[in-house]
C-alpha cells in the first residue's frame, strides 16, 4: 500500500509564511549552521588545494593571460596559452575524495537542523555535524543521487533539473528513516514528488530576489574587502583573496539559504501530509515554541 500523499496547490507564500513563523527568533543560529555547512564544504578544498599549489598555477596562468591580451594577442598565442595551461589546472585526489564523502552526511546533518526548526524542536548550530552518525547512508544517498542527476543532465540540462526536485526529499526521509536503505528514499522521493515538481520549482523560484540582494551585498562587501587586504598586504595572492569571499559569501548567503531550507522542510511535511507539531523531539529537548 502506498504512503499518503498530498498534491501542493497553495501559493507559495503560504509555504514562506510558516517557514518565517519557525525561523522567528531563530534566525541567528539557523544563518551560523548554514554557515558552517558552507564553509565545510569550502575551506577545506581552498586549503588542500593551496598545499598542492593549484592557486599559485592559476594565479600563474592568469597572470600570464593578462600579460599576453595586453601585447596584441593573436589566435595562434591565445591558442598555445591555452595548451599550456588548460591541462594541468585540475583538483588534486585528496579534493575530489572530500568532495566525495563528506557532502552528503553534511545534508543529512543540515536537512535535520531544517526539520526541527519547522517542527519548534531545540536546534544547535553544530547538528549539521550530526549526518556523521548515519555516515554511510548519507554518504551512497549523496552518490546515488548525484549519479542519478548527473545521468539525466548529460541528455540535457532539463531532465537534470528535473531529478533534482525528483530527488529532493530523499534527505528530508532520510532524518526521519535513520534505516532506510538510500535507494528506498530515492524512490519514496520520486513517489511524493511525483506531481509536485513543479510547485517546488516555483517555490525556489520565489527565492531568487533574495538571493539576487544578497549576492549584490556579497559583490560590494567583497569589493571592499578585496580594497582593504590590497592595502594592507602586498600582493595578496589568490588563495587569500578565495578564502576572504569564501568566509564572506558564507555568512551572507547563509540567511537566505536559511530560510530556503526551511521553506523546503515545511513543503515536505505538506507533501507527506504530517503536521510538523505531530513530531516528538527523538533527543528529548525543551521546545522552543
Amino acid at each position: 500500500m502506498e504512503p499518503e500523499k498530498r498534491i501542493i496547490d497553495e501559493p507559495s507564500f503560504l509555504i514562506r509564511e510558516a517557514a518565517r513563523g519557525a525561523l522567528k527568533g531563530k534566525l541567528p543560529l539557523v544563518t551560523i549552521a548554514a554557515a558552517i555547512y558552507m564553509l565545510c564544504l569550502t575551506l577545506p578544498v581552498l586549503v588542500v588545494e593551496q598545499i598542492t599549489g593549484l592557486w599559485g598555477f592559476w594565479e600563474r596562468a592568469t597572470d600570464d593571460y593578462l600579460a599576453m591580451m595586453s601585447n596584441n594577442p593573436t589566435p595562434a598565442s591565445i591558442y598555445e596559452w591555452a595548451g599550456s595551461y588548460g591541462e594541468q589546472g585540475g583538483l588534486s585526489l585528496a579534493t575530489w575524495l572530500y568532495l566525495i564523502l563528506i557532502p552528503g552526511p553534511l545534508t543529512l546533518g543540515l536537512s535535520a537542523v531544517w526539520l526541527r526548526i519547522i517542527r519548534g524542536h531545540q536546534v544547535f548550530a553544530d547538528m549539521v555535524m550530526s549526518g556523521f552518525g548515519n555516515f554511510l547512508r548519507a554518504f551512497l544517498l549523496h552518490l546515488i543521487r548525484t549519479f542519478f542527476m548527473a545521468l539525466w543532465a548529460i541528455l540535457f540540462v532539463i531532465p537534470g533539473f528535473i531529478a533534482y526536485y525528483r530527488y529532493s526529499l530523499a534527505f528530508f526521509l532520510l532524518v526521519d528513516n535513520p534505516d532506510m536503505s538510500p535507494i528506498v528514499a530515492i524512490n519514496l522521493s520520486k513517489y511524493y514528488m511525483r506531481g509536485n515538481k513543479g510547485s517546488r520549482f516555483y517555490l525556489d523560484l520565489t527565492f531568487i530576489g533574495w538571493f539576487i540582494i544578497a549576492g549584490i551585498a556579497l559583490s560590494l562587501i567583497g569589493g571592499l574587502a578585496a580594497d582593504i587586504i590590497a592595502a594592507a598586504v602586498y600582493e595578496p595572492t589568490f588563495f587569500i583573496n578565495q578564502l576572504v569571499m569564501s568566509i564572506l559569501g558564507a555568512f551572507i548567503l547563509a540567511p537566505v539559504f536559511a530560510y530556503r531550507g526551511v521553506a523546503a522542510a515545511e513543503y515536505y511535511h505538506r507533501v507527506i501530509c504530517r503536521d510538523p507539531r505531530g513530531f516528538e523531539d527523538p533527543l528529548q529537548l525543551p521546545e522552543t515554541r
